[in-house]
């Protein structure tokens, strides 16, 4: 187990012990590097290639497919690795995959026959395309009417869904994460039954007061990722800093040696931590990056 850290920021109370200056930044995107305009902000850019400069490596760390990811890599500056599908995909700076943990078809055949039983949709996350249907439209479109403005998404990459045929032909497909759909009692009765075949990572996520459920294939998260990135670079996890603020973070703030939550994130994520940074909109990445990183190269 982890020595727990008392730094708390803003307040900087006392002092977080760096055993071994920090070599791999891991840093999740939606609350945590992005602002809540869905932006990477140019303190964030600039901090971040400070940090390359000095010879440390970056690794965006996402539920997010590697094309949508993409951008948000080429907006920072550039970054060295991206961790994409909640773990279930790594891939260089160059476009090399050096990891994949994709479900299987009996995975797929299986989750796709539990969402016709319960009268929800996923969509489906494949090597370089996104297959949606219309519960996913329709979330999207609930959640531009609650805040009032358009969500940003680039569809050139997704394709829409409009049979039973369609998404069983889905099945071969390499696929490396789903995202379920639905009424919240359905997805609820859903997620019930999935839980008990022991074969899958379900993370329930509520967006905007709407939920919706992750799926991987067992064993994969961000944590299990990071830490073969970490060794995959020859480094040991006291040399690994990761930030973010959501429930699929927990995992990988508990493999970093130092594990940092946005000041954003909820209270249970923010005491898991080794310390809380400001949040994503305060530039709380900048401030963590300067504080644990610059500092001690």
């Amino acid at each position: 187990m982890k020595p727990h850290r008392t730094d708390h920021f803003p307040h900087f109370g006392g002092q977080t012990m760096i055993s071994l200056p920090i070599q791999l930044i891991g840093l999740d995107l939606d609350g945590t590097l992005l602002g809540t305009d869905s932006c990477v902000h140019a303190r964030e850019r600039d901090t971040l290639q400070r940090a390359r400069q000095a010879g440390v490596s970056v690794a965006i760390t996402t539920g997010r497919s590697l094309l949508d990811a993409l951008p948000h890599a080429e907006a920072a500056g550039g970054v060295d690795w991206l961790i994409t599908e909640n773990g279930a995909r790594i891939t260089s700076a160059s476009g090399e995959t050096i990891f994949r943990h994709p479900l299987t078809k009996r995975h797929t055949a299986q989750l796709l026959q539990l969402c016709e039983r319960h009268g929800v949709e996923p969509s489906l996350y494949g090597e370089d395309c996104v297959w949606y249907g219309a519960a996913c439209r329709g979330f999207f479109r609930a959640v531009s009417r609650i805040l009032g403005r358009d969500i940003p998404l680039d569809l050139r990459h997704y394709t829409f869904v409009t049979s039973r045929k369609e998404w069983h032909a889905l099945s071969g497909q390499l696929l490396y994460k789903a995202v379920v759909y639905g009424d919240t009692h359905k997805l609820d009765a859903w997620l019930s039954e999935l839980r008990r075949t022991a074969q899958y990572e379900a993370e329930p996520s509520v967006f905007c007061g709407l939920k919706n459920i992750e799926i991987n294939a067992a064993g994969t998260d961000k944590g299990s990722a990071l830490l073969y990135l970490t060794k995959h670079l020859g480094l040991s996890r006291e040399q690994v800093m990761a930030c973010g603020d959501s429930d699929n973070d927990r995992t990988m703030l508990s493999a970093a040696g130092l594990g940092v939550a946005m000041g954003n994130a909820p209270q249970h994520i923010r005491a898991q931590a080794d310390a809380v940074t400001e949040s994503n909109e305060n530039h709380g990445v900048s401030r963590a990056v300067e504080r644990f990183v610059l500092q001690n190269v």
